[in-house]
Formats: C-alpha cells, structure tokens, sequence
C-alpha cells in the first residue's frame, strides 16, 4: 500500500487536500436538474441581495434540486434559490441558498468561486411524469419541489447565466481579508439532452439560519425538468475575478 501522495497542496489540509487537485475539468453526464419558477415581491429579493453589488433583475426566482451523482471527479447534489440579477450592466444570475451532500464539493465552489454553499440531504426522483425535489438539513425540511410534465405550461424566459458571486474570504482577527466578485459560466459546454414544463408545486421552510420561508412564492409559474451532459471544460469551468473591494 502506497501513502498518499499531495500534488500542490493547494488547499486545506495541506496533508491531504479535500478538493481534488486540479478540480476542473470534470463532466457529469445526464445530469438531471428540476427548476421551478417563482414570483415574489421585489423588495424581498432587493433585501436579500443589498450586501451584494448585484441588483434583482425583476420578481421571479428559481427554486431547483440538481443530481450531480455522475460527476466523474465529485459525486453530489445540488439544490437550492437562484435569482436573475443585474450587475454593471449586464444579465447574469446569482444564488441566494445554495445546498449540497458532499464537503468537497461545497468547499471547491464556495473556495474557488464564492458559491453559498451549506450541507444538506438531497433527492431528485421521477416516477413517470412526476419529479420531486427536496432538501433536508439539520433533520428539517426546507424545501420540497413537484412537477407534473403531464401537464405542460409555458414559462417566460429566464437568466440563469453567467453566474455572479460575492468571494468573501474571512481574515485570522474577525476582519474580511478579501472581497471580489467572480463571474463563471458552464453553460456554453452543456450539451442539453431533453426538456420539459409541467404545474409545479414549491414548499419552503425556514431554520434560523437558513430563512428559506421568506422566499415562499406568491406566484408558480411552473417547473422544468432538464436532463443534459455538464462539461466543467478548462475554457469555461473555471471562475474570473471582474472586481475587488
């Protein structure tokens, strides 16, 4: 038996990283993701997104619950509230909640790219044309999504990309370090396999800290289940910094 063998160490543990190294590119093929859109007041969002440079770029968010369980590099789900925002005149999207089951894969996208990721348990099942999503923590439930494809609707259109987030690195005395934003973009590289809308349903529950209640929606527009090839390729898998502050 060999011992472990560290290749740049540039993460921590230095004695055995907990992201791989390097960690793109990796591929998830028939990644499968169910998105459900929603309305709410602007205000609501304006509120959540004020410490940000980023600004709602209307009323409506995604709720979403994504298999990642084929990732070759890192198996994981993912789930949870994405908003469509603008930033220095341009569209792109940004995560207000964000939950994933596997600690490297919450430490390379918050680490790397300032994604909000937490631990959570997560599912995503179809049973002929229902899909569910959920996502638990804490033994809570704070989200649970449906979709009937059986009974398709039409959505308007949606931002999700280029996503845009705040990169916070806390210092050793209590102060910020460092504060830039990072703008990454996978999806010119995802190649989509199948779509499809149905009458969808969205329950959220709040933890103290995780007050995922305040974004129940007061409008469902419906959902979509999308089931495609991810590619983290080296042109585009990878985050830029566009500002510090």
């Amino acid at each position: 038996m060999t011992g472990y063998v560290v290749q740049n160490g540039n993460n921590m543990p230095m004695q055995a990283p907990l992201i791989p190294d390097p960690f793109v590119p990796y591929r998830c093929p028939d990644n499968a993701t169910l998105s459900i859109v929603c309305r709410t007041n602007r205000a609501v969002l304006e509120r959540y997104l004020a410490p940000t440079a980023f600004a709602p770029a209307g009323d409506l968010y995604l709720v979403y619950v994504s298999d990642f369980s084929n990732c070759d590099k890192v198996p994981f789900m993912d789930g949870g509230i994405m908003v469509p925002v603008t930033y220095d005149g341009r569209d792109g999207a940004t995560y207000l909640f964000e939950y994933e089951d596997n600690d490297a894969a919450i430490a390379a996208g918050r680490d790397l790219w300032g994604y909000p990721k937490k631990h959570g348990e997560l599912t995503l099942t179809r049973e002929g044309d229902r899909v569910a999503g959920s996502i638990i923590r804490w033994g809570t439930e704070i989200l649970n999504i449906t979709c009937d494809l059986a009974n398709p609707v039409d959505l308007p259109a949606i931002t999700t990309a280029p996503h845009f987030n705040t990169h916070l690195q806390p210092g050793p005395d209590g102060r910020v370090l460092s504060r830039r934003i990072i703008e990454r973009d996978t999806s010119p590289d995802f190649q989509l396999k199948s779509t499809k809308t149905g009458r969808a349903t969205v329950e959220l529950a709040g933890l103290p800290t995780d007050p995922l209640h305040e974004l129940r929606p007061q409008e469902i527009l419906g959902g979509i289940y999308t089931v495609g090839d991810f590619f983290a390729t080296e042109q585009n898998g990878w985050g830029r910094t566009v500002a510090e502050f």
